[in-house]
């Protein structure tokens, strides 16, 4: 059993905010993160596609699933919720990891 075999995610009407009143991970989606990463890629991610390593899904950025509610941020894929990017920023520094990722395809013209 992993960490991600007791996750359930949450079904919502609503895309942007999908957590319920009395789930303990709330989470958002791709477009959360645009921010932060924007400050280390210096260009905009959300359209970029990624391949999770996890189950090989191929999704735009801006669909996956942020958790904010963490010394950093935490990006889930939303086909297999396995860890696809972790970002952690102090004062001088910021802490990438990008190992859930198998690729990340980005548009050169936008």
């Amino acid at each position: 059993m992993t960490s991600t075999d007791d996750f359930a995610v949450p079904e919502s009407e609503d895309q942007d905010i999908a957590a319920e009143p009395h789930d303990p991970i709330p989470y958002v989606d791709g477009n959360a993160a645009a921010g932060a990463l924007s400050e280390v890629f210096r260009i905009d991610i959300i359209a970029a596609l990624g391949r999770c390593r996890h189950c090989g899904s191929v999704r735009a950025f801006g669909e996956t699933m942020v958790f904010t509610d963490a010394p950093g941020i935490v990006v889930r894929c939303r086909d297999c919720q396995g860890v696809l990017l972790r970002l952690v920023q102090t004062p001088t520094k910021y802490w990438l990891d990008l190992s859930g990722l198998s690729y990340l395809e980005i548009d050169r013209e936008e």
